[in-house]
This record gives C-alpha cells, structure tokens and sequence, in this order.
C-alpha cells in the first residue's frame, strides 16, 4: 500500500456476543429510553434504545463504515454524527484521524460531547449545526432519536431553528473521508460543495429514498462521476425490507441506501 495512506488499527474489533448481549438488554421491553451502557471500553449516554441497539450493529458488527485505508492527512469529515458512535468507529479505526462532527440537534449534541469527553476521545471538533445548501438558520424536526432532518415533517417530533453552515466552509483543503448522513439532505450538501468535492478522496453517503423527498440519488452519482469517483451502492441488511426481492414500489415507499465512492487513480 502506498504511503499516502494509513492502514486501519488491527485492534478495532468487539466481541460478537459482546454486541449481541447488549444490544439484547437494550431491545427488552423493559429497558430505559436513556441511560448509560459498555460498548468494548467505553461507557457511552444513549437515548433511544432500539435507535442505538441498531446503529451499534451497524457499525460495530457488520462495519458499514469501515475502510480499508484513509489518506493523508487523515481528515474525516461526520456529517450526523447523532450520539458519537461513528466517530467512536472512525477513531477505533484509525486512532490518529483529525475528526469533525457535526450533529444539529442540541440535547443529542450534549450527548455526544458527554460520550466524547467521558471517553478521553481526543482530536475531534464538534458542530452543533447542520450541514445544508446555506448558511443561517433553518426549522429541524428534532426526533430524540436518530432521524432528525431539515428536509422530512411526517413524522413524530417537535420543530426547533438550528444554525447551519455549508460544507464547503470545511474542505478548503485534501480531507480523507466525507461521511453524510443527513436524514434527506444529502443533494443540498453535496451540490452546495460544489468543485471542492475534488479534494475529498473517499465518500460514504446514506441515502434516504422517503416518498416525501424528491428524488435525488441520480443527481450524487452523477456528480460522484462528474469528479471521477468509482461508487458502489449497498441496501445495508435485510432490515432494509425495500431493497431486498421481489421489490415493490408504493405510494408509501421508504427505503436507505449507503454509497461508497472512492477515486481508483490514487488508491494504490
């Protein structure tokens, strides 16, 4: 491998039946919407137990954000990082990563600072804004739990104002990984980026195909093309009913897609 890249730490591994226990306790009927749990060796705040059970799976046990390598500089952007458990797999991942999170809803970005801090998780800067096409302030849909957005209203949750800034404000220079998950948003942050997303090297995006938002996700790839990134699309696991045969499309479809990308020329 090529020195402008860092290989991942061999150590970033939890036990299975360590997850699995966990997120058992935090599925029971019985369990606290909030509280404070293990992961590995870190005691980490959690709101939402079914929300967290399923995002620590995610992460910890099938690795959907995992990479194979980040360049250097090793910069990764975290775009919703909701209570700081992506950027506990990044940081697990590559111990000397310089990390920006950013997380709009403000009780769950006081959780996020609190696992960040109670944790030594040092190097990373957390943004209490949300990523969008302008800078200001805009109405959130604020859930309490991981789906807060801009762009969605059908579902439960109170309305707040929350500031927001552009994407562009953060890469004015190389950044190693772009990770969005912005519950709807993903088209205005990438289109706002605009042709600084030619110093991104590698980019993981969650789309969100909600039949309230427009379609947008031909409008990433394209640009992805457009600045010459080789992309790949996964539907996660089989708790992603939508895109799993036969498919079926309704009125009221909804479904998730993680993209990863990535520029070939420079990844050996």
């Amino acid at each position: 491998m090529s020195d402008l890249y860092i290989q991942p730490a061999v150590d970033a591994t939890i036990e299975p039946e360590s997850i699995a226990e966990l997120c058992t306790r935090l599925r029971a009927p019985d369990c606290p919407s909030q509280g404070i749990v293990q992961l590995g060796a870190w005691e980490l705040e959690y709101r939402h137990a079914r929300a967290f059970a399923s995002t620590v799976e995610l992460l910890f046990r099938d690795g959907i954000y995992d990479l194979d390598r980040l360049a250097r500089p090793a910069v990764i952007l975290d775009g919703g990082a909701w209570l700081g458990l992506s950027v506990l797999r990044f940081r697990s991942l590559f111990p000397d990563a310089r990390i920006h999170a950013f997380e709009p809803d403000p009780a769950l970005f006081e959780v996020l600072t609190r696992n960040l801090e109670r944790n030594g998780i040092r190097n990373v800067e957390a943004h209490n804004v949300a990523l969008a096409d302008r800078e200001g302030e805009l109405e959130f849909l604020a859930t309490g739990s991981d789906a807060g957005s801009l762009r969605v209203r059908a579902r439960e949750g109170h309305l707040t104002r929350v500031p927001t800034r552009v994407l562009s404000e953060y890469v004015s220079s190389p950044v190693s990984l772009l990770k969005l998950n912005v519950e709807g948003s993903e088209w205005d942050v990438i289109d706002e980026l605009g042709d600084r997303l030619a110093l991104v090297d590698q980019v993981l995006i969650e789309y969100h195909g909600f039949n309230e938002l427009p379609q947008t996700l031909h409008r990433i790839l394209g640009r992805l093309d457009e600045y010459g990134f080789t992309y790949i699309i996964s539907h996660f696991d089989e708790r992603n009913p939508a895109c799993v045969p036969p498919l079926r499309l309704t009125e009221d479809f909804r479904y998730f897609l993680l993209i990863y990308a990535r520029k070939l020329d420079t990844a050996e």
